[in-house]
């Protein structure tokens, strides 16, 4: 039951992330990055907001919920990083996010006591090759020069991720509710901070679309935490498949050409959701 409450957890967060990716890189071919970014954020922190205003109990604060405060500061540069990355490049071909990002998780859990059998150790290794293949980039002669940009844009992307995803985790270990409340409410204010700065505070920046965008990654943020409470290292990898959902969308939606690089990593991807469901 717990591994397969996991498996869907992640799986949902998956999806959801890669619908918010897919969308935030329509937005971006029309939008400023950084206003899809702040927008976002704020829009996600509003929904955070509502939802623990209607569930009426106050938190019961822990020390470790500090580090969702910790994880906003680093998740809101860092999905700026991506977004810019995926301004640049093709929202579905943007350089091997996902895996480098899921190995800081991995490698915490391990070194924290997480064991993986001989099943699981196949998939968050066909995870970690299918996210890599699935979001590899393959640009033609003329976006060379902009998909250099976006790959270093990606690099910084995906370190900053994958501590983030490391606090979120510990800190959902104190409140998995109020984890998610504080990493949103923190990266909200500083998204308010910026909209004033960079007076940013138009009607573009609630539009729908954005509203979406943060509405989707709130959730995935959500299950998340909910499928690595079970366990880290395997919850991270199945999660971090959200290029391969990206990549699906923009096949289908802007029939967008789907490469044999990409195709085998969503061959891989499925190999090792099958193997962690085991």
């Amino acid at each position: 039951m717990g591994m397969a409450w996991m498996m869907t957890a992640a799986l949902g967060a998956a999806v959801a992330w890669g619908f918010s990716d897919f969308l935030a890189g329509l937005l971006g071919r029309r939008l400023p990055v950084m206003t899809i970014l702040i927008g976002s954020e704020i829009a996600a922190m509003l929904l955070a907001l509502t939802v623990a205003l209607a569930r009426g109990a106050p938190p019961r604060w822990d020390d470790r919920l500090w580090l969702a405060v910790l994880a906003g500061l680093i998740g809101l540069p860092s999905m700026g990083l991506l977004y810019r990355a995926m301004r640049d490049g093709s929202p579905a071909v943007v350089a091997p996010v996902a895996a480098i990002s899921a190995l800081v998780p991995v490698g915490w859990g391990l070194l924290h006591g997480e064991r993986l059998g001989l099943g699981a150790a196949l998939g968050v290794t066909a995870g970690l090759v299918g996210a890599t293949m699935a979001s590899w980039p393959v640009p033609d002669a003329e976006r060379r020069r902009t998909q250099r940009s976006a790959n270093l844009c990606a690099l910084g992307a995906a370190l900053g991720l994958g501590v983030y995803f490391v606090l979120l985790h510990e800190a959902g270990r104190a409140d998995e509710f109020w984890a998610l409340v504080t990493v949103r409410v923190a990266e909200g204010v500083i998204a308010l901070v910026l909209a004033v700065a960079l007076h940013r505070c138009d009607r573009t920046l609630l539009g729908l679309p954005i509203l979406v965008v943060g509405a989707s990654d709130a959730m995935a943020d959500a299950a998340f935490i909910a499928g690595a409470a079970t366990a880290l290292a395997p919850a991270a990898v199945v999660a971090s498949l959200y290029p391969a959902v990206t990549l699906l969308l923009n096949r289908s939606v802007l029939r967008e050409r789907l490469h044999a690089v990409h195709l085998y990593g969503v061959f891989a991807a499925l190999l090792a959701v099958a193997c962690l469901a085991r």
